[in-house]
């Protein structure tokens, strides 16, 4: 698998369609976004969960940017909305209890049942649908992971939003005996359904998803992606090593 380097951690480089297929083997995929990504030096957990992923996608259009201006290279970026798109068309997908969703609400997995089925003609029941609760500090979910060894889904898709989402996939990765492919892709699904505002095609190649997002929603998102700047600095000072926490996980 080709990767490069930054920060410490090594992000796929590849088409969608590769990195979909390198999805199929198994472990964890993570997209961290920019405003994840700019939390490591204080967040070490964060970084340890980023660590044990199998595929990282470099979803950060900022990101992608300062490492291809620094180095003088083109990189290969692949948003979690972009693979969650190419991952659904799979016929692996479509297979009955093949997949369990963990939703950050009875609603929203509710919204997203239902756009499954009318949109992409998936078959999806109620027993594949997890409504999360709200996780602390420390994120752990005894019942989640009670309830995978009993169904053992091929696929399991965590949306409940960066920072958790990948702690809650590297968790559950490390206490299952067997190798799922557990999908880190955040508000991607909302993104389609409807729940929070959609992204245009143009849009998320022009890696202006993040504008987009803060222009529907300034009141939520301003403030987010004002938290990203600090990846500017850290980039620059850091490069492909990995910050100070994040060495000693």
């Amino acid at each position: 698998m080709n990767t490069v380097r930054i920060l410490g951690l090594d992000f796929f480089q590849g088409t969608a369609a590769e990195a979909v297929q390198a999805a199929l083997a198994g472990g964890l995929v993570v997209a961290p976004s920019g405003p994840g990504l700019a939390t490591l030096p204080e967040d070490p957990a964060y970084g340890a969960a980023l660590a044990a992923a199998d595929v990282r996608l470099l979803d950060s259009g900022l990101l992608a940017g300062l490492d291809e201006r620094r180095n003088r290279r083109k990189l290969s970026r692949i948003s979690g909305y972009y693979f969650l798109d190419e991952f659904l068309k799979l016929p692996e997908v479509a297979q009955p209890e093949s997949g369990l969703w963990v939703a950050p609400s009875p609603a929203s997995a509710t919204r997203t049942r239902e756009w499954l089925a009318r949109a992409r003609g998936l078959p999806t029941t109620t027993r594949a649908w997890y409504a999360a609760p709200m996780y602390g500090a420390e994120v752990r979910d005894e019942v989640l992971l009670d309830l995978i060894r009993v169904r053992r889904p091929r696929f399991i898709f965590i949306g409940v939003g960066g920072g958790p989402q990948e702690k809650l996939g590297a968790w559950l990765k490390a206490r299952l005996d067997y190798k799922p492919t557990i999908l880190c892709t955040g508000a991607a699904i909302a993104f389609m359904t409807g729940e929070q505002a959609r992204i245009p095609d143009w849009a998320d190649r022009a890696r202006l998803g993040w504008l987009v997002r803060c222009l529907r929603d300034p009141r939520k998102f301003l403030p987010r992606y004002w938290q990203a700047r600090r990846l500017v600095s850290l980039y620059r000072r850091w490069g492909e090593q990995a910050p100070p926490s994040a060495q000693k996980r």
